[in-house]
């Protein structure tokens, strides 16, 4: 059936080539076609399509020798609308149908069997039972060859909130200037600059998460690496750390163990479980999971848009990063403190094998399985700690706060601004500053 289909669309084409005059291409009624004078006879080619491949019909007259330029020839009524075309447009015609004749039917089915490549026990692979492989919801865990980029990432240099040992994992709070890069952190910060140029790393992409000091980070990275602004990229959402619910304004030493233990004991493998109690302020309690869908949303977003690149993401906190190598190496999610980055820490080419290696190093390690058992123990007081006690007010963690100098919750906000602007004040002393030191203050100090 295909070389019968096909025989008139290679005969039309053999023809056309051999023909020293324009031949004329119709599906349709009376056409004329004005040819110059010739003393030999041309033969004009005329093409019917019906109804099926059967109905073809390629049917060839000869053009009277004595005509001149005004003389017209007249070809036969077929059914259609019918237009005369130039050799060339007859060619093109012919090989376009050509080619929809043996990218469908029995010709294509054998050429796509030739690529199926049966696994042990005659099974297709994964990838040739997935047709549509396009590019877009990155699937976790990521197989080397996966990702179209190269990812490094980078942990923000020390902040002032973690200098004055609070844990805040509020978006709001993280771009008040309060959670800036101290002075440890900018150095921590340069370090992992030249380490970065050491290797002559030059990312094509940096995108760096809103909080302070993130934005302090890839300011230090812009100057130090004479990376263009045209390649730093901000993320508004998808690099947001975990959010700690109530526990949120907690000492940082105590807390992060804690949830360390509580992700160890109760998350799952995916991360499902293990939800810190809830707050009454907007601090989302979220799981592991939680946080998975954001990164699926960063990654990807980053290997729809990128590809062939090498980026830099610059996180705020230590488990985000330690949860994408998980996701990335297929590692159970309730392992991933185990990764957790330090202050200022880059790891270079993060993918599966790089990750498996690391954990294997650290999920052993004494520093690990130290904070899981502080943390045990840390997560028990958290949850047996009388409720005035959660009520509390936390202490500025600012630098130049004062021991006078006292934050309001922030649950308790709303209700102490409409009081206090009842009596003139316009601010609540110790309060974030968002508009004014939030990320464009930042940016642009």
């Amino acid at each position: 059936m295909f070389l019968s289909a096909s025989l008139p669309y290679i005969a039309a084409v053999l023809l056309g080539l051999l023909s020293p005059k324009s031949l004329a291409f119709t599906a349709g009624h009376y056409s004329k076609l004005r040819t110059p004078s010739t003393s030999a006879p041309a033969a004009v080619g005329i093409f019917h399509f019906g109804n099926s491949a059967h109905s073809r019909i390629l049917s060839w007259a000869h053009i009277n020798p004595s005509c001149d330029d005004s003389e017209e020839f007249s070809a036969p009524k077929l059914s259609g609308n019918g237009h005369a075309h130039s050799r060339r447009s007859m060619l093109h015609t012919a090989s376009m149908s050509f080619a929809g004749t043996v990218s469908s039917g029995p010709l294509a089915a054998f050429l796509r069997s030739l690529g199926d490549e049966p696994e042990a026990g005659g099974c297709k692979s994964r990838a040739n039972r997935n047709v549509a492989n396009a590019m877009g919801l990155v699937r976790f865990p990521c197989p080397p060859g996966t990702l179209m980029n190269t990812y490094h990432l980078i942990r923000a240099g020390e902040s002032g909130y973690e200098a004055n040992d609070v844990l805040i994992t509020n978006p709001l709070f993280l771009t008040n200037r309060e959670d800036a890069l101290t002075d440890l952190g900018i150095i921590q910060v340069e370090e992992a600059c030249n380490e970065m140029m050491s290797k002559g790393m030059n990312p094509s992409v940096v995108k760096y998460s809103l909080a302070a000091k993130c934005i302090d980070t890839v300011n230090i990275m812009a100057t130090n690496m004479m990376i263009g602004r045209n390649r730093i990229v901000p993320e508004f959402t998808f690099m947001d750390q975990r959010q700690a619910g109530l526990w949120d304004g907690k000492p940082l030493s105590t807390t992060e163990p804690a949830m360390f233990a509580l992700d160890a004991t109760e998350a799952g493998k995916e991360g499902l479980d293990g939800r810190p109690p809830a707050n009454e302020d907007g601090t989302a309690n979220e799981t592991l999971y939680d946080q998975v869908v954001r990164l699926r949303q960063l990654m990807s977003i980053l290997e729809t848009q990128y590809s062939g690149d090498e980026i830099v993401l610059v996180f705020p906190d230590g488990g985000s990063p330690a949860l994408l190598s998980c996701l990335i190496a297929g590692i159970p999610l309730n392992k991933c403190h185990a990764l957790n980055f330090a202050p200022g820490e880059i790891r270079f080419n993060v993918n599966m094998e790089n990750s498996l290696k690391l954990l294997d190093e650290k999920i052993s390690s004494p520093e690990y399985n130290d904070a899981v058992t502080m943390g045990n123990e840390q997560l028990v007081a958290l949850r047996t700690a009388p409720v005035e006690e959660e009520e509390k007010n936390f202490v500025d963690p600012s630098p130049s706060a004062t021991a006078e100098t006292v934050a309001i919750k922030p649950s308790k906000q709303s209700e102490l601004a409409k009081a206090l602007a009842s009596d003139g004040q316009k601010e609540i002393p110790g309060s974030p500053d968002f508009f004014s030191f939030g990320a464009l203050g930042a940016a642009g100090s």
